[in-house]
């Protein structure tokens, strides 16, 4: 059982990696991280998503080494790290450009860190052969960089940033180059690649696909701050604000007053008079601003509506047919528009275009959630 298969069936009381009130600014005024708490679990694959100058890469600056916090404390196994420069830090790093040296070969580029490290050449030997076979590459391993695919690239990049065997690997929006189709095969890779090895996977991404289908946790960052912090499905079911519920795949928002509240859940009164129930958050108050979010995916129309549905009327706009699902997108008047995503089965009907239709949900359904936050940080897409 190598080290990381062994950190993997390891149980810790405490965090691995935390950062305590960790704010960071570069010009003594604004801040580009905020008051930072987090705690990252040994062994957890935790994803950074946010949108430009959010925060996030800057967190995965401090934790690297390459930056400093202004203010507060990152520790890595319970021990300081604000003041260790980045090679003393046990930690792997993969970048979106691979930083690859071209005078070196594929194996030479991986055995690097193990050079700096004063390893015996054996040993070093070794190591290099086990990782160019866990990225599959050991067939090229005399080839320079520039021989290479971008996906091979990328591999090389990881397997340097794993044959050290360090504590922690950061990637910082590590397939951003890469097509789409290339970019989801590394991405099952690197999912594979984590559970094998067992080792603290902190990853930068702005694609909240990638962050979802990737990681343990997911911490959605938005003006320097975390909103929320949570599994996937989590993030999905229960974002905790409306701009959680944005920023993690689709939504349709309904703006509002809110109304009685009931046990977990309120209503949500539209400037149309219509009254909408829907599972609620305690950080509400009756007569306070709060937008209901809903899922396409969950809306039914004309027919499908049931008894119990929140309800409301609309004009069929458009018709987009995707393949596996129909989107169909419903102009509810002064409420706005509203996206269905419809399965494309034959059973299903088409609502005519032009057409007056009902549009129903569950209230189990929606979450009727605070507004965004207003942005503090004057964002310049620094990150």
């Amino acid at each position: 059982m190598t080290r990381f298969q062994t950190r993997l069936h390891t149980t810790q009381q405490d965090s691995f990696i935390r950062f305590s009130d960790v704010s960071k600014s570069y010009d003594g005024k604004s801040y580009v991280v905020h008051g930072l708490d987090l705690s990252i679990q040994e062994g957890e694959f935790l994803s950074l998503l946010g949108p430009s100058g959010s925060g996030k890469t800057t967190t995965l600056m401090m934790l690297a080494g390459f930056e400093t916090p202004s203010r507060g404390s990152i520790t890595l196994g319970g021990k300081r790290l604000d003041h260790q420069p980045p090679h003393k830090r046990d930690i792997g790093m993969v970048f979106q450009h691979y930083a690859l040296f071209p005078h070196m070969s594929v194996a030479e580029n991986i055995g690097f860190p193990l050079s700096v490290r004063g390893m015996g050449r054996a040993e070093q030997r070794e190591k290099i052969r086990k990782a160019l076979e866990m990225v599959e590459l050991a067939h090229i391993a005399d080839r320079r960089p520039s021989q290479l695919s971008g996906g091979q690239q990328q591999r090389v990049a990881l397997a340097r940033a794993l044959v050290f065997e360090p504590r922690l690997v950061l990637m910082d929006e590590p397939l951003g180059a890469l097509d789409k189709r290339l970019r989801e095969t590394l991405q099952a890779e690197i999912k594979h690649l984590h559970r094998q090895l067992g080792v603290t996977l902190v990853y930068v991404t702005h694609d909240q696909g990638e962050a979802l289908t990737m990681s343990d946790r997911v911490a959605v960052f938005y003006d320097g701050r975390i909103q929320q912090v949570a599994p996937p499905a989590v993030l999905y079911e229960h974002p905790s604000n409306a701009f959680v519920a944005n920023f993690i795949g689709e939504n349709n928002g309904l703006a509002g007053v809110v109304g009685d509240i009931q046990g977990d859940r309120a209503t949500l009164q539209l400037s149309c008079g219509a009254r909408l129930l829907g599972r609620y958050r305690d950080d509400l108050a009756v007569g306070s601003r709060a937008t209901l979010v809903l899922r396409p995916e969950r809306v039914r129309l004309g027919d499908a509506v049931k008894v119990d549905d929140n309800r409301l009327q609309g004009q069929v706009a458009d018709i987009v047919y995707h393949g596996d699902h129909l989107r169909v997108q419903i102009d509810l008047g002064q409420s706005g528009l509203m996206v269905a995503k419809l399965a494309n089965t034959q059973e299903y009907p088409l609502p005519p275009l032009g057409g007056r239709i009902t549009v129903g949900w569950s209230e189990d359904d929606c979450n009727i959630l605070p507004p965004p936050p207003r942005s503090s940080i004057d964002q310049q897409d620094q990150q």
